[in-house]
């Protein structure tokens, strides 16, 4: 099969040429979200489905496969709902999930919504649980929220969910059918499991559930496969021992990414007979596996992911390594991904990029042995000189290896030391940067200024011990390894040290703030975007729930309850410390935050007026944590760019 030829990076650089140029690239270009988005193939190699993001707000399209004729199916409401994902049900139906943000009794989070439409079109049905008049308001709420369990590859006409059931007081598995709306309880919850698996049949098998009075003891439970009768497998306090998270069942047994043995996520064979580890199936000797990688009809783990500098999959089988190999033959010089395919892996989505180039849809037909480009998701930025990132490795001040990337400005000639940028991740834990292209990265580049990401000790991919080492040390090591991360561009004398901001998104505006009144005199301003400036009201109101993530809360963050941790967490938040701030800050919120509550900028914002700072804040209304609403995104970025050519002038 000579594809490589067929399909050379000719192509790319091709489509790259009829690219619309520009003069000048500036924030509007770089604000847009991805124009697609989890473009996936029908089962029968037909069609695509993808998400369309346009300035009105993000819809759910169709094309025949290799045709960039786009139909709507599906548009959701601007400024409220979000499309999560899209999910084939046989090949003439999708099923789409959404979420928009819910606030009820003081707490806010995403409700998740799914619809089920026909691919011409016709039959658009949200998939919503009974109401039942007798219910408490506060169940009726929780059972509007639906967790996908099994697509029933076997069955196009229905899929498994898990909702709240107020006759169970607890998460109940129902058969749904996806053209009727019409709910079926498979069995009754009588186990308070608040987390359903189901085995590569479509039979629930397996169950995580909180210990009744005991909110911080997990349990186990597994239908007998034997018997059939459910049990009691093993009860655990939560964030104690190996990690343990099902990917699927394989052969009779459960597949589960776990760090025991060797402190990094790796894929292993359990028992649910005995409850037995077996066999480790793939570990990587330096990164944490990410996920599995399924077939079309996501009945066998055929690979995993794992997150290098870019994404990688390890394929189980030659037949699907040689096939990976084939698709990156095809586009040299460029990363790529085997998005999706037909069951048959004979039609597939390829998904083509660089650190300097934006991420590209192409279609290949492997048995007519052709293919061709079908969309990209920054189409603004092909063909423009994008700056490129490159893998740095530096020690942190206590000698700990720390990864980082620094991404030079394109304008950047000769020995030139353009301004710095500290762009620290968000998360922190279990998130890490990669060299993949970045829009955010890109647009600080293309101001003129020189970028670095550091992976601070915490980050995730680099194995448990790597991640729990940053535990409790907001404001202290990990903030440490920031500094030191600038401590090693101005010894290697890439950037202009004494010309630098910081800019951070989530954890990273925290980190951002913290800067500010740690080392005021360094630096020339101030970024935060759904940024903290107050931990310890952070985790107190985390704390208030009875929930895995208040385990997780009090365990990485601090506990409140703790005298000591209180203390610290107060030491690390910067709304106590306003009176140490010189540089210039701007302040970015969005009020549909259900990760981070604006009242964190909004408090710091009055304070810091108050105390005379050089501050200013933007707020939007419809604003998610990701600012993920075009209109709220470019607003944003025009501001970011008119501060720091005001205080961060490049050469």
């Amino acid at each position: 099969m000579k594809l490589a030829k067929l399909l050379s990076v000719g192509l790319v650089l091709m489509f790259a040429a009829k690219a619309a140029s520009f003069e000048g690239l500036n924030y509007q270009h770089f604000a847009h979200m991805p124009l697609v988005t989890q473009a996936s193939v029908s089962p029968d190699g037909k069609y695509v489905t993808a998400i369309l993001n346009s300035k009105d707000g993000p819809s759910v399209v169709l094309s025949e496969f290799g045709s960039p004729d786009l139909k709507t199916l599906a548009i959701l409401k601007e400024g409220r709902d979000r499309v999560d994902g899209i999910t084939w049900i046989g090949s003439k139906r999708l099923l789409i999930a959404a979420s928009y943000a819910m606030e009820y009794s003081k707490k806010r989070w995403r409700q998740t919504r799914y619809f089920a439409v026909n691919i011409d079109g016709s039959n658009l049905l949200e998939i919503a649980a009974p109401e039942y008049r007798q219910a408490a308001s506060w169940e009726r709420q929780r059972a509007k929220n639906i967790r996908l369990v099994d697509t029933m590859p076997e069955d196009n006409d229905h899929i498994l969910v898990q909702v709240y059931d107020y006759k169970d007081k607890a998460e109940a598995v129902f058969k749904v059918n996806i053209h009727s709306n019409e709910f079926s309880k498979v069995f009754i919850n009588k186990y308070n499991v608040h987390t359903w698996v189901v085995d590569n049949k479509g039979e629930v098998r397996f169950g995580f559930a909180t210990k009744e009075n005991y909110p911080d003891v997990l349990q186990q439970w597994i239908k007998d496969p034997k018997t059939n009768d459910w049990k009691l497998l093993k009860e655990y306090k939560n964030m104690t021992g190996d990690t343990f998270s099902p990917a699927g069942f394989q052969d009779g047994k459960l597949l589960v990414i776990s760090d025991r043995e060797t402190n990094r996520e790796s894929l292993w064979e359990f028992d649910i007979s005995t409850g037995e580890f077996g066999k480790m199936i793939y570990s990587h000797p330096e990164y944490d596996i990410t996920g599995v990688v399924e077939n079309s009809d996501e009945t066998k783990i055929i690979g995993v992911r794992y997150m290098e500098h870019f994404n990688r999959i390890h394929y189980f089988d030659t037949t699907d390594q040689d096939l990976n190999k084939l698709v990156a033959n095809s586009f040299p010089g460029y990363e790529t991904v085997i998005a999706s395919g037909d069951l048959d892996r004979k039609k597939l989505l390829v998904l083509a990029y660089k650190n300097d180039s934006p991420a590209k849809y192409f279609w290949l037909d492997l048995n007519k042995k052709a293919g061709g480009f079908w969309y990209s998701q920054y189409p603004y930025l092909e063909g423009q000189t994008l700056g490129k990132t490159e893998h740095i490795v530096y020690e942190a001040r206590d000698g700990l290896e720390i990864n980082a990337y620094l991404t030079m400005p394109p304008s950047v000639k000769g020995n030139k030391k353009p301004p710095l940028v500290i762009l620290p991740h968000g998360g922190p834990f279990g998130v890490r940067d990669n060299q993949s292209f970045d829009y955010m990265v890109q647009f600080l580049a293309n101001l003129g200024y020189a970028v670095i990401q550091p992976n601070y000790r915490g980050s995730g991919g680099y194995g448990s011990v790597f991640q729990a080492i940053g535990y409790k040390e907001w404001g202290a090591k990990m903030q440490e390894d920031l500094y030191d991360a600038v401590s090693w561009v101005k010894k290697n004398k890439v950037a202009d040290t004494k010309n630098a901001c910081f800019v951070g998104w989530s954890y990273g505006g925290y980190a951002a703030l913290t800067a500010a009144y740690q080392k005021p005199g360094d630096y020339k301003c101030i970024v935060s975007i759904a940024g903290l400036s107050d931990i310890a009201l952070h985790a107190d109101e985390h704390s208030r729930r009875t929930s895995a993530l208040t385990d997780f809360t009090r365990e990485a963050i601090g506990d409140v309850s703790i005298e000591e941790d209180l203390a610290q967490l107060k030491k690390a938040s910067a709304i106590n410390y306003l009176q140490r701030i010189e540089a210039p800050v701007l302040l970015i919120h969005g009020k549909n935050d259900t990760q981070v509550h604006y009242g964190q900028s909004e408090m710091f914002y009055e304070a810091g007026k108050k105390a005379g700072l050089d501050i200013d804040y933007i707020e939007y209304e419809t604003g998610t944590h990701y600012l993920d609403e075009y209109n709220n995104r470019l607003d944003a970025f025009m501001h970011i760019e008119k501060f720091l050519k005001k205080h961060l002038k490049a050469k």
